[in-house]
């Protein structure tokens, strides 16, 4: 039976075909879970196509390819249960039959990723494929003009890489003829493949998700993480990203971490941290393009110890103590770090405004023969290739500019304890300079983490008295600081998130607070207006003030 459609997929968690024919095996069929990209429609054509042909007497032959090795698994289809959408028109996972969740593998069972399933009787080894079907019509891709696509209609499928350049997950494809053409065609897919990227991205929702510090930790450490990990079994407590989904609900725009992902940077720390993730860009339906993630000093192994001790003394070389951060990144992002550990994005927001985001590795200790592995230093040159990028130098601009990093860039008690005035209190020892070089760009906002405290400021940042020219003043910044979303290592047991809505007139932030590993909960409301400045053309936030209603 020739193949009609192909389904893409790819391992990031489990051996995706071994799961599945394991179920098979042992209860005859399976449901497999459709995972669309962000920018993929619902595929009624597909769906509703599966839906009046596949029966169990009568199953659709499919094939299965994997984009990561590029193999290629016929599979018979005899039942589907195509996507749907709620009241508000959001792609939710359709709900399987009672009883049958037992069929689907135990790793994305209550994933939030599937946007449509497939019953499967069969699946077989790979097959040879390529050369031998062809393309039957493309879908609609974003980006490409009908022209382009119509190129591949009747064309022979030469080769993986021609599947692997598309923004889709599904093909219609029949067998070759003699009369198709044999050429190979590769669409690059329109996405950002650098750290640092001044390409606009439409944001689907003016929310920004600020998460940092969740430390997820594994083994000797594991209490230093307060959820349940998603390696773990579900015994009813649950992960952090599970925490999230239910205190904010879709639509979310883009998700920012400022760092300390993991306790003391081990591998599978960070594999927890990226599953984590991924679980959440699949709860609001984003890609990796909407993700900005950012090292803490946590997250960079600058000891050789077991422990995480943030006076011991630096002794790892710098590009050893960021290996393991690089390789989460890599297999986050699939392209590499820059070596600065940086990001920058330029977002445009449904509300019209836009949003440039320089993200800093404040973590950055190469450049001192004595500091201490949690010290915080952002090397400048770092923040000048991420301003530069976005077209800061060239001032002005009418864009809202923020600067994120780990460490915070003033105190935040109003009592610090004795012990820590030798470490700096834990504040990135270069703050001052990093607030006026930020301040000179036209930086408005500051988001960081570290402290493990929820945090509301402002500073009015003035030139040193010896350099300070006419134009004595830099600017004007607002500090966000974000409490630990899963560390235990909390003042009264508790949790944070922060949630920006971005408009035209000005920021929202939403402060939210879980104790004791319940339910985050709105604490506190703020709002800052944007007004334009036409002395110095540019967007200026305005301060703070505090909502009545933290709803």
């Amino acid at each position: 039976m020739a193949l009609s459609f192909l389904f893409r997929f790819r391992d990031f968690i489990a051996p995706t075909i071994d799961e599945h024919k394991a179920i098979i095996r042992d209860h005859t069929s399976c449901w497999w879970g459709w995972w669309k990209r962000p920018s993929e429609d619902d595929r009624r054509d597909v769906w509703d196509a599966l839906n009046e042909l596949a029966r169990l007497e009568s199953p659709v032959e499919i094939g299965l390819f994997d984009s990561g090795h590029g193999r290629v698994y016929p599979a018979r289809v005899t039942q589907v249960i195509p996507p749907r959408r709620d009241d508000h028109g959001t792609s939710i996972v359709p709900p399987l039959p009672p009883g049958d969740e037992v069929l689907v593998p135990t790793y994305y069972r209550t994933s939030p990723f599937s946007r449509a399933w497939m019953r499967l009787s069969h699946i077989d080894e790979p097959i040879r494929f390529f050369g031998e079907y062809s393309f039957e019509r493309l879908p609609t891709l974003p980006y490409y003009a009908p022209a382009t696509l119509s190129r591949f209609e009747g064309k022979v499928i030469v080769a993986d890489a021609e599947l692997r350049g598309m923004d889709t997950t599904i093909w219609q494809i029949r067998p070759s003829r003699a009369d198709d053409r044999h050429e190979t065609i590769i669409l690059s897919v329109p996405g950002v493949a650098s750290p640092i990227s001044n390409a606009p991205i439409l944001t689907k929702s003016s929310r920004i998700l600020h998460v940092t510090d969740p430390h997820f930790a594994v083994g000797a450490h594991r209490e230093q993480h307060g959820w349940r990990l998603e390696s773990e079994p579900n015994d009813g407590r649950r992960t952090l990203a599970e925490a999230i989904q239910q205190a904010v609900p879709p639509p979310i725009g883009l998700i920012l971490v400022t760092g300390d992902l993991t306790f003391i940077g081990l591998p599978a720390e960070f594999t927890e941290a990226r599953i984590s993730l991924l679980k959440l860009l699949g709860i609001y339906d984003l890609d990796a393009g909407s993700l900005i993630v950012i090292p803490g000093n946590h997250d960079i192994k600058w000891t050789q110890e077991d422990a995480y001790d943030e006076s011991a003394r630096v002794t790892i070389a710098p590009a050893a103590a960021k290996e393991n951060y690089r390789r989460f990144y890599r297999d986050l992002f699939f392209h590499d770090p820059n070596e600065d550990l940086s990001m920058g994005r330029r977002f445009v927001t449904p509300s019209g405004l836009v949003l440039e985001i320089c993200a800093v590795n404040s973590s950055s200790l190469e450049t001192g023969r004595h500091f201490l592995a949690g010290m915080g230093r952002v090397q400048e040159h770092a923040f000048v290739a991420v301003a530069n990028a976005l077209g800061w130098a060239a001032q002005p601009g009418l864009s809202l500019r923020l600067l994120a990093l780990h460490h915070h860039l003033m105190l935040t008690e109003d009592l610090e304890p004795e012990a820590s005035y030798y470490k700096g209190f834990g504040i990135a020892i270069d703050a001052p300079r990093i607030l006026r070089l930020a301040a000179t760009h036209g930086v408005q906002l500051a988001l960081h983490g570290h402290k493990h405290r929820a945090f509301i400021g402002r500073s009015s940042i003035y030139e040193l008295p010896e350099y300070a020219q006419p134009q004595y003043e830099r600017g004007v910044i607002s500090i966000v600081g974000g409490g630990s979303a899963g560390s235990t290592d909390v003042p009264h047991d508790s949790n944070y998130l922060n949630v920006i809505e971005t408009e035209s007139a000005g920021l929202t932030l939403k402060i939210l607070r879980a104790q004791n590993r319940g339910a985050f909960q709105p604490m506190q409301a703020w709002k800052a207006g944007l007004e334009l400045d036409g002395t110095l053309k540019r967007l200026v936030l305005a301060d703070w003030r505090r909502l009545a209603e933290a709803q």
